[in-house]
This record gives structure tokens, C-alpha cells and sequence, in this order.
């Protein structure tokens, strides 16, 4: 039997994929259109002569206006999440910074643990009763926050504790 190309689930697709602009990548397509915007009301200025400023000013004025208006708020949403993100990572490293195998890395995810903090806080008896989790995986994830936690002593410097 031949698939139908207009069944519910491919309609649900198609529409939310076209119809949703800032569905990938919104920071930087409000970005563009924002910038883009501005130049249409701004360009304008540095024409010769004033009828052409005019027809430039009337004719995409109202669009470039528009872009402005709907596009800076997203706009400002993104880059408020993206410093959100930056900080969260600055505060509480993610996994990824870790070099574990692929085995161990999906083993934490699956089971929640998406921080090195977290991570740490969990005692070896607890991370051993995690289900697939065996000693080895155990040893290399311990092995791995210890070598996170050496090259972050590295980059400060070797700060020793207690010394001005």
C-alpha cells in the first residue's frame, strides 16, 4: 500500500517546520533580520537626492519597521539564554567536559547526571547500584573528574591553598 504524502503526521511536520521561522538557530535569523531592518531605515539617509530617500523610506520602511519591531524581542530572549547557558556552564560543568568513553558518558546521561557536581556528590556505592554501571566505568569516571579537576588547578596556576 502506498504512503499517503498528506497524512496527519506529515502535515504536522511540514507546518511546524515551515511556518516557524526561528525554528532552528533563532539567535542568529533574528539577529540578521534585525540588522537587515535597521539598515533599510538607515541606508536610506546617505541616497543623494531626497526623493529617493523618500521612495526607499516609504516603500520598505514599513517592512523594515516591522522586522524591527517582532524580531528585537526575540531577539533579546536569545542572547538573555545564551549568557544563561554560558553562565550555568561556567558554575556547573557539564559532563562533556570530561574525556569518558562513550559507554560511560551515556551511562551518566541516562541516569540524569549532566554535571561534574553531581557526579562528585554521588558516592561509588550509589553510582554502583546505577543499572549497567560496573567498576570499570566507575574507575574511568573518577579517573576522568581527577585529571578535569587537575587541569583546572593547571590553569590557575597552582594556586596553593591558603597562600595570599
Amino acid at each position: 500500500m502506498a504512503r499517503n504524502p498528506y497524512s496527519s503526521a506529515m502535515m504536522t511536520r511540514s507546518y511546524t517546520d515551515a511556518n516557524d521561522l526561528f525554528a532552528t538557530n533563532p539567535l542568529r535569523r533574528s539577529a540578521w533580520i534585525v540588522g537587515v531592518s535597521w539598515a533599510m531605515v538607515l541606508v536610506p539617509y546617505f541616497l543623494p537626492h531626497g526623493e529617493y530617500r523618500a521612495i526607499a523610506l516609504v516603500g520598505g520602511g514599513w517592512l523594515a519597521a516591522t522586522g524591527i519591531i517582532m524580531c528585537t524581542p526575540i531577539l533579546v530572549w536569545c542572547l538573555v539564554e545564551e549568557l544563561v547557558k554560558v553562565v550555568r556552564r561556567r558554575v556547573n560543568p557539564p559532563i562533556e567536559e570530561l574525556s569518558l568513553s562513550p559507554r560511560a558518558y551515556n551511562l551518566l546521561r541516562r541516569h540524569g547526571l549532566e554535571t561534574i557536581a553531581s557526579v562528585e556528590t554521588l558516592p561509588d556505592g550509589s553510582m554502583l547500584l546505577l543499572s549497567n554501571m560496573d567498576a570499570r566505568a566507575l574507575r574511568e569516571i573518577r579517573r576522568s573528574i581527577s585529571l578535569w579537576r587537575y587541569r583546572q588547578w593547571q590553569e590557575r596556576g597552582f594556586p596553593a591553598d591558603g597562600m595570599p
